[in-house]
């Protein structure tokens, strides 16, 4: 029990303090993207691990850290490594076509995790095929979460992108109905 709660507050700390770097940055305009918050994470919990793994082999064992604590530090600090190769080999390009009755009007972009555009271009349909083609930077945005479908006058509506969908690269095929917003 007591191995428990000495991992929890290792976990608790970098998350807090990235908090607090990023809330301390959000006061004076600067909104980082996930790439970045990313490689902080990795940069607080490296720093945490090698205090860590000093007191692994502490003499006094009141003083040492449980090795599930090294454990999970380092699972942490691979996962965040892993998460940055995967947004680094993931496409940058979703495509697909839509159907809608204004296809004139209909713009199409595609929304991170939180829920911000970040495609970039106007997002036009092709007003004869429905054909779209969007760009985004995996790797620095994250990977894209939805597509949202949007037209004057009618409620905006997102549809959920998996990452098999993302990595196949196919194109898929959206229906959107205007509901008046």
């Amino acid at each position: 029990m007591e191995d428990a709660k000495a991992v929890e507050s290792l976990l608790e700390w970098p998350g807090d303090l990235l908090d607090r770097i990023t809330g301390l940055l959000a006061k004076v305009g600067i909104d980082l993207a996930p790439l970045w918050l990313q490689l902080f994470l990795l940069v607080l919990v490296a720093a945490l691990l090698v205090p860590t793994l000093k007191r692994l082999r502490a003499r006094r064992k009141k003083e040492r850290a449980p090795l599930v604590a090294v454990a999970v530090l380092a699972l942490v600090a691979l996962g965040v490594v892993i998460g940055l190769v995967d947004n680094a080999t993931m496409p940058g390009r979703v495509a697909g076509t839509l159907r809608f009755e204004r296809l004139q009007d209909a713009r199409v972009g595609l929304l991170d995790f939180r829920e911000r555009t970040v495609s970039s271009g106007s997002g036009a349909v092709d007003t004869a095929s429905g054909r779209f083609a969007l760009h985004y930077s995996p790797l620095v945005d994250g990977r894209a979460r939805k597509l949202r479908v949007s037209a004057p006058g009618c409620r905006a509506q997102d549809f959920e992108l998996s990452r098999p969908q993302l990595r196949a690269g196919t194109e898929a095929q959206w229906s959107y109905r205007c509901v008046e917003a």
